[in-house]
């Protein structure tokens, strides 16, 4: 019996001699440049412009290959395996007559786990996976282990996975667009960091969305670990429901007789087969409020069962000074404090930004609109913000839900509305971008924007108040 590309697919050393690529962000690129590296014939497809597809190809020393632009053309279902970007979503036209012709569809995390030697530490979740995952290599530098942080957090992994030995560790921050196209991925230790309402531009309600995240643990077995947050009721109910050969720990919370990691009395505690241990002071580090304490316990929950000991993982821990975009101190200027936290795109994380402050918090918000529960932010702008800002699509629903709770104010862009505040903000105050929403109706990324915000403040000592 001929054997078909989906039962070819499912040997882990099966590599394909024809590939279709569809899109040409970080992810295509680099898939592009490995498998043409090995021989392998490849096809690009893009929906942008061929200009544009032109100038990305070229850059990249893929000039002379075969490629179509503007859209997903039936040339596709010619090749023995598609990988898709993350961004493109698994249910267009082109991808289901793939998948009812038997055509294998990849995502690059899928190519990349195939041609990796060393185990995956694996992280994904709404909020805190950048965070997170750059504590676990905080971590595995310290250790001194053969490492490398990739994936959602920037760098693709299939460009360096294969250099790292089979001793070594691969942090890899999971997005759920990347999960939706897993086949054998499987990590030794998993984390789901929680699960709050998020894109419901992309996915049709929440829970496909929360069971795009679940999907991590598809393929883990005996020996592997996942490690959930014990203060999301959401995932609390999801693993109390399944039956799992693979060993939880806890983190964020002590559950009775279980492995967990928390924090208690100003240190982050653990409790491993029944050994319980201090792991450090919470003031000891660098990076503050209650969602990096979490962050901090979640990525201890991660390494201990790998045989990192605790004062290696303190160190770490407490040598990270943070992430760009992620609550990033930009600068005093006539005394209020700017913060750069454009990464943050929830209703969650906004108000996990403002918690970290106990001074008056002058927000910025706004952006792309995911649907995003703004609502459960209520209580904390109610409390600490003297004032925000709306700027972007989703302006108007976020003024209109906190209408009654504080001065709202409106800008056309995110210059501006830095002007705005440094009119209003006084001495003591914290000006603070943390926007709940994605960054695409103004800016090509979250980075673009935390880099304008970045660069409007640092200008500001220039101007003076009328």
């Amino acid at each position: 019996m001929t054997e078909t590309l989906l039962q070819k697919a499912k040997r882990k050393e099966w590599l394909p001699q024809k590939v279709a690529i569809l899109g040409a962000g970080r992810s295509g690129i680099a898939v592009a440049k490995f498998l043409d590296d090995r021989g392998i014939e490849i096809y690009i497809s893009e929906s942008c412009g061929q200009e544009k597809l032109d100038f990305l190809l070229a850059s990249n020393g893929l000039a002379d290959k075969p490629h179509e632009s503007e859209g997903h053309s039936e040339a596709l279902l010619s090749f023995e395996l598609i990988i898709c970007s993350p961004g493109i979503p698994w249910d267009i036209p082109i991808l289901k007559k793939a998948r009812k012709r038997g055509v294998p569809v990849w995502s690059e995390i899928e190519l990349a786990y195939r041609h990796s030697k060393a185990p995956f530490i694996a992280v994904t979740g709404s909020t805190g996976k950048s965070t997170t995952i750059s504590l676990i290599g905080a971590i595995l530098e310290v250790a001194r282990i053969p490492s490398i942080v990739a994936g959602n957090i920037g760098l693709p992994l299939i460009g360096v996975v294969p250099n790292i030995p089979k001793e070594g560790l691969i942090a890899a921050e999971i997005s759920s667009f990347q999960l939706e196209t897993i086949d054998q991925f499987k990590p030794k230790y998993a984390s789901v960091i929680n699960l709050l309402k998020n894109h419901l531009d992309r996915y049709p309600d929440e829970d496909a969305y929360y069971q795009a995240k679940k999907d991590i643990v598809k393929n883990m077995a005996t020996g592997d670990y996942l490690i959930v947050n014990a203060r999301d009721p959401k995932l609390m109910q999801w693993v109390q429901s399944i039956d799992m050969p693979f060993s939880i720990i806890y983190f964020g919370d002590s559950v009775k007789g279980q492995d967990c990691v928390w924090f208690e009395d100003g240190n982050v505690v653990l409790r491993f087969e029944g050994d319980y241990k201090k792991v450090l002071k919470t003031d000891d580090m660098c990076i503050k409020g209650l969602h990096n304490i979490e962050n901090a316990c979640a990525a201890v929950a991660m390494t201990y069962p790998a045989g990192i000991d605790i004062d290696t993982i303190a160190q770490g821990i407490c040598s990270f000074k943070g992430l760009a975009h992620r609550l990033e101190f930009v600068k005093e200027v006539n005394g209020v404090h700017y913060y750069n936290d454009s990464k943050a795109t929830t209703a969650e994380s906004i108000k996990s930004a403002i918690e970290a402050f106990d001074v008056p918090v002058h927000l910025i918000a706004g952006g792309k609109d995911k649907g995003c529960q703004f609502s459960l932010v209520n209580d904390v702008v109610e409390e600490h913000v003297t004032s925000v800002v709306v700027i972007g699509e989703a302006a108007n629903r976020i003024a209109k839900e906190w209408d009654s709770l504080t001065t709202i104010l409106r800008a056309d862009s995110l210059p501006e509305a830095v002007d705005v505040l440094y009119r209003n903000a006084h001495n003591g105050d914290v000006v603070l971008l943390s926007p709940g929403c994605s960054s695409f109706d103004m800016f090509s990324s979250f980075e673009e924007r935390g880099d304008v915000f970045k660069a409007t403040v640092n200008e500001l000592d220039e101007v003076s108040h009328d």
